[in-house]
């Protein structure tokens, strides 16, 4: 990783014009979401950056939401789904429910919310803006649904830092289940990939370790549509 911080820097201090994070990180990296997938380089890119990229937060939901008078759910309804500027939301009118805060734009776009408001994170640099703007609403439960492996898990240790509350799905015993009952089926993680992430240390951090498989957030999805694995609460 040292290398990759060096190759930024010198990038950014020498080269850097205002380009956008993904055009840098195709031209340096030769993938456009590299940046963005390794924290430590995505918070270089942000602070060296001439041009503060915008606080976009994208919002489904079926409970009646208003931000600055506009009721989200009607939106949701109308428009399948919100996008607004956090910076931007001076009034907030909700009922506590559940928040649910996806990793994965498919599962976001796909599946209907139930007593729940979605946001979709789009990898790190977006989980000081997602837990800034949760921190204004009043909620029953905070809930991140990512991928079970090293990046899903390293996400879950930065919004802990936000919001020490915050709960993970797939949680133990589903992990469990999906291990017992579908582990034939589960793709090896790249454990090597977990040594260059801040992850807190946790049972599920030790199951993925000792396993050494991943969950991906579509392979519960196809179960739940399937009847493989019981939907949460917050499922429509």
């Amino acid at each position: 990783m040292d290398e990759q911080v060096l190759k930024l820097k010198s990038f950014m201090e020498n080269e850097y014009k205002g380009e956008d994070i993904r055009f840098c990180s195709a031209y340096l990296f030769g993938d456009s979401k590299y940046i963005e997938k390794r924290k430590q380089l995505a918070e270089i890119f942000n602070s060296m950056a001439t041009v503060e990229r915008p606080n976009i937060i994208y919002v489904r939901t079926d409970v009646d939401l208003k931000l600055n008078g506009v009721n989200i759910r009607e939106l949701t309804d109308k428009l399948h789904l919100a996008a607004l500027f956090g910076g931007d939301v001076k009034e907030i009118e909700y009922e506590p429910s559940s928040i649910v805060i996806s990793e994965n734009l498919s599962f976001f776009m796909s599946v209907k919310p139930k007593n729940a408001v979605y946001l979709y994170n789009k990898g790190f640099h977006l989980t000081n803006q997602i837990a800034n703007f949760v921190k204004r609403l009043k909620y029953k439960r905070v809930i991140f649904f990512g991928d079970f492996d090293c990046q899903g898990l390293a996400i879950l240790s930065d919004f802990k830092k936000k919001l020490p509350e915050i709960e993970f799905y797939p949680n133990y015993q589903t992990v469990e289940f999906v291990f017992k009952e579908y582990g034939d089926r589960l793709l090896d993680v790249d454990l090597n990939e977990c040594s260059t992430k801040h992850i807190e240390e946790s049972e599920l951090y030790d199951i993925l370790i000792e396993r050494k498989k991943k969950i991906e957030q579509e392979f519960l999805q196809v179960l739940f549509a399937k009847g493989g694995l019981e939907k949460p609460e917050w499922i429509g």
